[in-house]
């Protein structure tokens, strides 16, 4: 074989098959499913009420069962005041990475990347930086890259989710090597854009043409596709496509440079297409597009954790049945989206919404539950409290415990009294016992019912204690504690000290506050854990913090004194 493989609308619709129904320009069915009409009826009216609850002024909906459209619609008016349809183009954002990973994979089945090479061989000038070693990028490979285990921060100096204009994609691509890594290649998930945009540069290079061409070329086109794109000039000029929103700016910016993480325009009759492709492990019309081992490498987890190659996974019990739901999610400039399939069930689904709320990303999963809770059984929990035996933790291990912990877009306090441990979350609004199955493994019980475990990683040295969690976006680092010795309190840090603030899109976004606690800088309530040279300080979650220049950066994000 070419490849090796080393390690790791409107109207509801239903169609004869997966081929007919999901061709653009065939007429749509006045009825669904007789079986799942009245649940369709149901989702449709949710629907509604989550774009009135989150301010959503357009979306669209498809659902795949049994490899066959059941439904197709669109929700609201386009940017030129039409219905939405499902032709309509919207955004996807970061579902973008699932199609990044899948082009990827299709470069190594024509023998043009090896997913465990070192990208070096492919970017023989790229470079990045890390405080933990000197060559960092002859370590980091596309299997990291795309499980975001690379040590990547998430924003760019150069194209990011706030600057308001465009640089272009190479542009943002080189800024990348301007970056430092937060963790030590390899070992840790963190997720992150710039993992996803370097591997689709190195996609670029080893193709010879741009990312867009080669996932028309070699994806969009085989499966269909015909109105998918990631080109900036095509769904620029598109009529019948959704307008971003996003509360308190009157626009948002069209264009992202974030091209392979988060650049793709789709329909939901085009993801459709794409979902039914996922669920035949490759398949489309009878042809392996993707082979079906590169299918199980994008899916077998194998780095450990909850995300694969571009995909992440929610592990459920229905009846007595496992039943594992393979999804990837995306917003921002406007948009958000949210694809799920489910191989055991022979179901899918994708929501595209033109507001990055809340609501939007549960349209059609209630629709999606029952269906399952239909094929398998009831839901239950898939690991209960009662199935784990727990230990009483030793005073001293549980002290030890106490703290801050800071995670991505989550902090979060762990607490002991009488020898029992307490997670508290929404500064304090939300408690759970925190129970221990070992001396290092820990769980909380998550909405369902289900143990969310943790597994605990000791400080070492600068590098602070962590907790990995088998949800991966829930994994936490230690920010401090009441046992915590006092910082040295330096003199040169009061000019550090004040109030900043960040923009998105030209206007202020977030104000942050650089302060001194008991000797110790803090960025937003982070600690500044670590300065490796004079003005630069590295966080308690590994994000760089640089006082070097006039305009001070967090995250590679300017800070700007006010």
């Amino acid at each position: 074989m070419a490849y090796r493989i080393n390690r790791r609308s409107l109207l509801t619709q239903t169609a004869a098959g997966a081929a007919a129904g999901l061709a653009a320009g065939r007429p749509a069915l006045a009825q669904a499913s007789p079986d799942i009409a009245p649940l369709i009826d149901a989702e449709r009216a949710a629907v509604r009420a989550g774009m009135t609850e989150g301010g959503i002024g357009a979306a669209a909906i498809c659902l795949i069962r049994n490899g066959e459209p059941a439904w197709l619609e669109g929700f609201g008016s386009a940017a030129d005041g039409t219905g939405v349809t499902p032709d309509t183009l919207f955004s996807i954002q970061s579902t973008s990475k699932s199609f990044t990973a899948t082009a990827v994979l299709l470069a190594v089945q024509e023998g043009l990347l090896d997913l465990d090479a070192p990208v070096t061989r492919y970017l023989p000038d790229f470079t990045v930086r890390s405080r933990f070693e000197s060559a960092p990028q002859t370590r980091i490979t596309l299997r990291l890259l795309l499980g975001n285990r690379a040590g990547f921060t998430h924003e760019a100096p150069v194209g990011n989710n706030y600057e308001p204009a465009a640089p272009s994609f190479a542009a943002h691509a080189a800024s990348i090597a301007q970056t430092w890594l937060r963790f030590p290649v390899g070992e840790r998930y963190r997720y992150s854009n710039l993992g996803y945009d370097l591997a689709g540069h190195i996609l670029e290079r080893a193709s010879g043409m741009s990312y867009a061409e080669w996932l028309r070329r070699k994806l969009f086109v085989p499966l269909g596709m015909r109105a998918s794109t990631a080109d900036p000039a095509v769904y620029g000029k598109a009529a019948n496509r959704a307008a971003g929103t996003h509360r308190g700016y009157a626009q948002v910016p069209l264009v992202t440079p974030l091209v392979a993480s988060g650049g793709v325009w789709t329909t939901a009759r085009d993801i459709a297409a794409y979902a039914a492709f996922m669920l035949a492990r490759g398949a489309w019309r009878g042809k392996q597009v993707l082979a079906p081992e590169l299918w199980a490498e994008m899916h077998g987890f194998g780095l450990g954790g909850d995300y694969g190659l571009g995909v992440m996974r929610d592990e459920r019990r229905y009846g007595s049945h496992p039943v594992r739901l393979l999804h990837h999610r995306g917003g921002g400039f406007g948009f958000g989206c949210n694809l799920v399939y489910c191989p055991d069930g022979e179901v899918a689904l994708a929501a595209l919404f033109n507001r990055p709320a809340l609501a939007g990303y549960q349209f059609g999963m209630p629709l999606l539950d029952k269906l399952l809770a239909a094929r398998f059984g009831a839901r239950v929990p898939r690991l209960p409290a009662d199935a784990l035996a727990t230990i009483q933790p030793l005073p001293d291990a549980a002290r030890a415990l106490v703290g801050s912990y800071v995670g991505r877009s989550v902090r979060v306090e762990i607490s002991e009294s009488g020898g029992q441990l307490r997670l508290s979350r929404d500064g304090g609004k939300t408690h759970m016992p925190l129970r221990m199955t070992a001396p290092d493994e820990l769980f909380t019980l998550n909405a369902d019912g289900d143990a969310v475990r943790y597994r605990h990683y000791p400080a070492i040295g600068t590098f602070p204690a962590h907790f990995e969690c088998s949800e991966g976006e829930a994994s936490l680092d230690r920010n401090d504690g009441p046992a915590d010795p006092a910082g040295p309190g330096k003199a040169a840090w009061t000019h550090y000290l004040g109030k900043y603030r960040i923009d998105q899109w030209g206007k202020p976004a977030m104000e942050v506050t650089v302060e001194q606690r008991r000797g110790h800088l803090y960025i937003d309530g982070i600690r500044l854990v670590v300065e490796t040279e004079p003005g630069l300080f590295f966080t308690s979650d590994g994000e760089a913090v640089d006082f070097r220049s006039a305009v001070p950066t967090w995250r590679n994000l300017l800070l700007k004194r006010f």
